[in-house]
């Protein structure tokens, strides 16, 4: 029999996450972001913090602005050409902490919630300035993306800043500083992100319109390694613990035979080596099909 308390409910209703190229170019400029946010505010503190995007996904405004940390602090950065509203919401506590630790205050335990004063509200003008920044240096183009700290939101999940059903991109951060753990959120727009070229018409989401020429680009720069292996030799271990600088290894590989280029452990390339300079190259003479067979 089927046990109902095992069943996972799912929610039909959801929009659906990202997938395939926009979503790994979305991580991979979250990512950057927040490493270079990361030093940055490690530079105007008197100890180390970390930021680490753990996960991504999609959901209406309603439920992302409503699971913000009340009482907290937002940023709110226009993002691109003309500009489209991003949330990058802290916890009251956090930012309590971090404007303490920038003041050469050290706390014992985190801070109790109370409304910050004028010069504790410009520093915090301050480090969400290093947001805004952060986003636009992470962007993997050439030209640098347009981000401008439009201002600082106080209490957002009382904002009104988007529709209640517009879909939207939501990135959990996990934050660790010396007094413990605490949580920030990255909320995109899904329109605003595919203004940028970041879509993906697999999510089945039709109000997303279709990706531009920039997420094509913005894909293409994602790395990949590929690995050519020159051949393989099988001998005894006692015969490996006598080897010596100058013996010469006799390899599996006969140099007939063209030698594979590999991604991810798959067959792509087949062709033979060769020499740029300094460097060992490679040249291409054909494709592998995922059969192994040349084309």
């Amino acid at each position: 029999m089927t046990d109902r308390d095992s069943i996972t409910s799912v929610d039909f209703s959801a929009p659906r996450r990202m997938t395939g190229n926009a979503n790994r170019a979305l991580i991979s400029w979250q990512k950057s972001a927040l490493q270079i946010l990361q030093e940055n505010w490690q530079s105007l503190l008197g100890s180390g913090i970390t930021l680490t995007a753990v996960s991504t996904d999609s959901c209406v405004a309603r439920k992302a602005i409503g699971e913000l940390a009340d009482p907290g602090f937002a940023a709110r950065v226009l993002i691109g050409e003309p500009g489209f509203p991003s949330l990058i919401a802290f916890s009251d506590r956090l930012v309590q902490l971090i404007v303490a630790e920038m003041l050469g205050v050290t706390l014992e335990a985190w801070p109790e919630s109370r409304p910050v004063t004028p010069a504790e509200e410009s520093m915090v003008e301050l480090l969400f300035g290093e947001v805004a920044r952060s986003l636009s240096m992470a962007w993997p183009q050439v030209e640098r993306l347009n981000c401008q700290l439009e201002g600082v939101v106080a209490r957002p999940t009382r904002s009104r800043i988007y529709p209640p059903e517009e879909v939207m991109a939501r990135t959990v951060v996990e934050i660790q500083t010396r007094l413990g753990r605490d949580e920030a959120f990255i909320v995109h727009p899904r329109s605003g992100l595919a203004s940028i070229g970041i879509s993906d018409l697999s999510s089945g989401d039709t109000s997303v319109p279709r990706p531009a020429s920039q997420l094509r680009q913005l894909a293409e720069k994602l790395p990949v390694r590929l690995a050519v292996q020159l051949g393989t030799a099988r001998l005894s271990l006692a015969d490996m613990n006598q080897l010596n600088v100058g013996d010469v290894l006799v390899l599996e590989q006969s140099v007939r035979r063209p030698l594979q280029a590999t991604i991810e452990g798959q067959r792509h390339w087949i062709g033979t080596p060769c020499r740029l300079g300094q460097q060992q190259g490679f040249r291409i003479l054909g494709n592998v099909d995922e059969q192994g067979g040349r084309q």
